[in-house]
Order: structure tokens, then C-alpha cells, then sequence
């Protein structure tokens, strides 16, 4: 009986020092993979802040620290593109300028054609007076010739605005389609148009200055968040 006794003691004490040793191993692994690094808190799924106004429950929310339960609540990845500075480089370019000048030398071409016309009526009519029979049809003419150059002028400068206007939506598109490839390379949510506060002012009324200084979107910022290299670079734009 008393050996009996003495094998079911030294049993249950071996099963007990292999649990012991089972579960000292497992808390170690535990330990080992849930502890996060010295200087990190965490991991958690959010962190309460008390204040004297209540308290804010801070969680990741698509990858952004957010606060409540507005999707405005959150923080956001800002970046400044010097949007000036990109649209006079793109406007500047030869495909731009080259489609510039295809308009103003069919301008040139018909100018040329105006002023050999007016010589000839200089040549046709030079001796004409008031008194003289054909000087009705011959100021009706030149009248005519007259509203004729007006009439093209005013056109040949519509068709220029009108390109200058398209050129400029086009500019801003590809300036707009850069910054987005840029953005979601480097995780950006929201990008602003801004010039540098620094950059001269180009201006030679009071009015022109005012706008200088409204166009100036920032009155300080840092420098890290100007990305208008990064979308030169994508865009293959260098200064001149």
C-alpha cells in the first residue's frame, strides 16, 4: 500500500513537472511574439484621450488615425505641388508653342495677302476724287476690303484665345494626372497649388501685386511638404 502510494505521488509529480515545463514554454513564445518593441505601444485597437471636453477614442482608420465617426475625422497626408511654376514649363513646351505658331503663321500668311490687296486698290483708286464718276463703287469697295481685314482679325484672335484656353485645361489635366501617380506612390491625400513665398512678385499695378500676394495659398509651411520636383520629374520637366 505504502508503495503504491509512493508511485502514484512520483507519477503525479512528473506529470506536474512536465506541465510546469509545457506551459513555461508556451508563456515564453507568447512573450516573445506579442511584446512590441521597447519603444513602440501596442499593438491596440484604439487609445482613449481624456480631456476636459470628454474623451476621444484615436483608431487606424483605412491607414489613417481617426477620432470619430465622420469620415472628415481623420488625419490626412498633405502635400504642396508649385502649380505656377509646372503649367508656364508645360505652356512653354515646343509641342504647345509649336501648335501656336501653326495658327500665327496662317495669320501672317493672310496679312501678307491683305496688304497686296490694299496696293492694289492704293494703285487702282490713287487717282480718284469725290467728284469723280466711279467714286462710290470705289469707297464701297475699299470699305468692304476694310471690314474684310477687321472681320479676320477679330476671328484669327478668337481661334488664339480659344487654343490658349484649351492649351491651358490640357496643361492643367496633365499636371493633375502627374500629381496623382505621384500622390499614390508616396501615400498623399491631399495636394494644394501654392507659390513659393519667396518667388518675386511679377507685377506692375497695385491690383497685379494684390493677386500676387492671393495667389500665395501658404504664408509658411516646411519645405518637406513640396513634392513639385517629384511631379517635374514624372511629368520629365526640367527648367529652362
Amino acid at each position: 500500500m505504502a508503495r503504491m502510494r509512493t508511485r502514484t505521488v512520483a507519477v503525479l509529480v512528473t506529470a506536474a513537472l512536465a506541465a510546469a515545463a509545457l506551459l513555461s514554454g508556451l508563456d515564453r513564445t507568447a512573450i516573445a511574439t506579442a511584446l512590441p518593441a521597447a519603444d513602440e505601444l501596442g499593438p491596440t485597437d484604439a487609445v482613449a484621450l481624456r480631456g476636459k471636453d470628454g474623451e476621444i477614442r484615436v483608431r487606424n482608420e483605412g491607414g489613417r488615425p481617426a477620432w470619430g465617426t465622420e469620415p472628415t475625422a481623420r488625419a490626412w497626408s498633405m502635400a504642396a505641388v508649385n502649380s505656377d511654376r509646372i503649367m508656364k514649363l508645360l505652356l512653354r513646351s515646343e509641342r504647345f508653342d509649336e501648335e501656336r505658331k501653326q495658327l500665327e503663321e496662317s495669320g501672317r500668311e493672310k496679312d501678307a495677302e491683305f496688304r497686296r490687296r490694299f496696293q492694289d486698290l492704293e494703285s487702282k483708286y490713287k487717282d480718284l476724287t469725290p467728284d469723280s464718276p466711279g467714286f462710290a463703287d470705289g469707297r464701297a469697295e475699299v470699305e468692304a476690303f476694310f471690314r474684310e481685314v477687321e472681320q479676320f482679325r477679330k476671328e484669327t484672335g478668337d481661334r488664339l484665345g480659344k487654343l490658349q484656353a484649351e492649351q491651358i485645361e490640357r496643361a492643367y489635366r496633365e499636371m493633375a494626372a502627374a500629381i496623382d501617380v505621384v500622390a499614390e506612390r508616396q501615400k498623399i491625400d491631399v495636394v494644394f497649388r501654392f507659390v513659393p513665398t519667396s518667388q518675386a512678385f511679377e507685377s506692375g499695378t497695385a491690383a497685379d501685386a494684390m493677386l500676387q500676394v492671393q495667389v500665395r495659398t501658404f504664408l509658411r509651411y516646411p519645405e518637406e511638404i513640396d513634392v513639385t520636383a517629384e511631379v517635374m520629374k514624372e511629368m520629365s520637366l526640367k527648367d529652362e
